[in-house]
């Protein structure tokens, strides 16, 4: 009985390895990748005109709006 507990102890650990290997790497990837997806005001902006939410006039204006407010820090503050 000592035997099939140490054994199923063994088995227990290397799945606990594996399982931090397998996280580790998936964490690598989606930072390789740049997160995974680009949330920026311009980015979504393209996605809804690209999937037909907003019109070619309402694409424009808040275009013209995104760049009048200049680029912004990490913070959402406009950069001097």
């Amino acid at each position: 009985m000592m035997g099939s507990m140490g054994l199923m102890m063994m088995l227990l650990g290397a799945l606990v390895l594996f399982a931090v290997i397998a996280a580790a790497v998936y964490a690598g990837v989606r930072l390789a990748r740049g997160g995974g997806s680009d949330d920026s005001a311009r980015a979504v902006l393209d996605r809804r005109f690209a999937s037909g939410e907003i019109s070619a006039e309402d694409y424009y204006e808040r275009e013209s709006a995104l760049r009048s407010a200049g680029p912004r820090d990490s913070s959402g503050l406009a950069r001097t």
